[in-house]
């Protein structure tokens, strides 16, 4: 029997997928198809380790430790990893090829489509063989809906990065790249047809939530939550347009012209979740029950989220158990942390104050000495700023303070989102919370809605109801009565950037709202850390070099190799053409 080997079916990593440990080794390194697919049980264990593929650094931050907030205008990174080559504009076609998709050194680019066709090739193999594993039908009917899920998934991560590309129904060997010579990209409303077509069909035959014990595996809500993520980018100005980016695109890249109707189909997608109102909403936890009204409860109820699996849960993932649970790259230095993430004031001027004016009108209040004074709830426990003070840890980083390391402060602010203010690495027997990855969670739905909605048919009552609901959430006041479309997008689109703030989500929104030659170009800005908090520390000042953007960087491009092999596939505009 021919041996099909681990990176073809990755049974390394077998586990059973619940909210607590699912990590369990198999006892050899090679296995047999026969032996893979015996029974339903041994069947079991190739999905898990598919699912197990989404809890790797291309889709799960915590796992990645880098976030790509880092590669736009909210962060800075607090020493020399990836983000910084986005910032710079110097990542090229051919960076890391073969190497991991996210880790701290290995840019996102070339390997992400190498990488990710790998996964496809995985989860055809198991559809194609599961039929043979004896068992219960309908055991195994639910399990191949799971797989075309996951596939589905994969193809809508590959198509927002890349646009158009290969589509593969069927498992190609990985040393034989024969199967591929002279098959080309599909166009983009083919791939976002089909996939929107497998999500359908997997919808079908899965549950709409799952039992506490299978947390994380695929629901017809996650369905339909990849599915509103696919139709929103697809109907954003970036691909449903008449007039593209680049005279360069072809259907490849867009859609070649404007449908309002597919902003529809976005909002229409994200109603199917908000209609299961029994499983799935806003997490309204009330943690001080003497005052729910109270600052501390609205912080609290924000922070919490990213701790925990409840109704805010569409789909969720797990991080590696690393550093005994602790996010170290995450934490600010009081707190023993590495300060990875350095927010910008770009975005920390993004939270408004409590009345709801914006800190940049005069009549908000907002003093640069005193950044947290009167913050909408979701400042503090998104971003630790200067003076802030947690349970276990403060952060101080000016010169002389406790967060203060000139090689990793940069903008004197550190990511809090992530980061439980109840551990210090340095006291010791404190609990660590265990994060929780939301791949999608409910206020992204919302939002998502929102923005369909008024870009189908204008501010109407329901995109009021879906932000209100999100600002009310956490006691911030509703949105000004009276918008117009273009105003009540502008009040989206900010409330995007503060909600998921370091979600991986601002990256790809100035992508696909074509607005990143406006907001990735120039010089970012924090305080000035080389001063002390009395003599200077509290001043604007540019940091790190200036970030730069262009036309080609809207779509990642395809590698070198890639082309050489297959001489019919075509690089994305911009980008370097073999030849040329």
């Amino acid at each position: 029997m021919k041996k099909i080997f681990l990176f073809i079916i990755l049974l390394a990593q077998s586990f059973v997928y619940n909210a607590c440990d699912y990590l369990e080794k198999p006892a050899s390194d090679d296995i047999t198809i026969n032996m893979a697919f015996q029974n339903v049980i041994t069947a079991k264990r190739v999905l898990n380790n598919l699912y197990w593929e989404v809890r790797q650094a291309a889709y799960n931050l915590h796992s990645r430790r880098v976030l790509y907030a880092t590669g736009c205008d909210d962060a800075i990174a607090g020493y020399s990893i990836w983000g910084n080559k986005f910032h710079e504009g110097s990542w090229t076609p051919d960076d890391n090829r073969n190497a991991g998709d996210g880790a701290e050194n290995d840019v996102p680019t070339v390997s992400f489509w190498n990488n990710t066709y790998k996964r496809i090739r995985r989860v055809n193999l198991f559809l194609e063989n599961l039929s043979r594993a004896d068992g219960d039908e309908v055991e195994k009917q639910l399990m191949f809906c799971e797989a075309r899920f996951l596939r589905a998934f994969f193809y809508e991560e590959l198509i927002r990065r890349f646009g158009g590309v290969i589509m593969l129904e069927q498992s190609i060997d990985p040393s034989d790249y024969s199967a591929l010579t002279n098959q080309e990209r599909s166009t983009f409303a083919e791939c976002v047809e089909w996939v929107s077509n497998e999500l359908d069909e997997a919808a079908k035959g899965l549950p709409e939530v799952r039992a506490t014990s299978e947390v994380g595996r695929a629901t017809t809500a996650a369905c339909y939550a990849v599915k509103a993520r696919l139709f929103l980018f697809a109907a954003s100005p970036l691909f449903n347009t008449d007039s593209p980016v680049s005279s360069d695109y072809t259907e490849i890249q867009y859609y070649g012209n404007y449908n309002k109707e597919r902003w529809k189909s976005a909002a229409d997608a994200c109603r199917m979740i908000m209609n299961m109102s029994q499983n799935y909403g806003l997490d309204q936890e009330i943690y001080d029950q003497t005052n729910p009204a109270s600052f501390d409860n609205y912080f609290k109820r924000f922070s919490n989220i990213f701790f925990k699996v409840g109704r805010e849960s569409v789909w969720i993932n797990h991080p590696e158990y690393e550093w005994d649970g602790r996010m170290v790259p995450f934490y600010n230095r009081s707190a023993q942390g590495w300060n990875w993430v350095n927010p910008t004031l770009e975005l920390a001027e993004q939270f408004e104050m409590t009345n709801g004016k914006m800190p940049s009108d005069p009549d908000s209040g907002f003093d640069l000495n005193k950044p947290g004074n009167n913050r909408d709830p979701r400042f503090k426990a998104t971003i630790a700023y200067p003076g802030a003070q947690y349970a276990r840890y403060n952060f101080y980083p000016w010169i002389g303070g406790t967060a203060s390391h000139l090689e990793s402060q940069k903008t004197g602010f550190c990511i809090q989102k992530y980061c439980d203010e109840e551990f210090n690495a340095a006291v010791s027997g404190l609990v660590v919370r265990r994060n929780v990855t939301h791949i999608f969670r409910f206020s992204e739905i919302l939002l998502n809605f929102a923005e369909a909605q008024n870009e189908y048919g204008g501010a109407t009552s329901e995109v009021y109801d879906a932000v209100n609901a999100i600002r009310a959430r956490v006691g911030m006041p509703a949105l000004p009565s009276g918008l117009d479309q273009n105003q009540m997008r502008e009040k989206i689109r900010h409330e995007r950037r503060v909600e998921l703030a370091f979600e991986d989500h601002r990256f790809f929104d100035v992508r696909r709202w074509r607005i990143a030659e406006e907001t990735q170009n120039g010089n970012l800005h924090g305080y000035d850390v080389t001063k002390g908090e009395n003599s200077g520390f509290y001043s604007r000042v540019s940091v790190g070099n200036p970030i730069k953007f262009e036309k080609k960087h809207y779509l990642y491009p395809l590698s070198t190799q890639e082309i050489l092999l297959n001489p019919v596939l075509r690089q994305n505009p911009g980008w370097p053409v073999l030849g040329k």
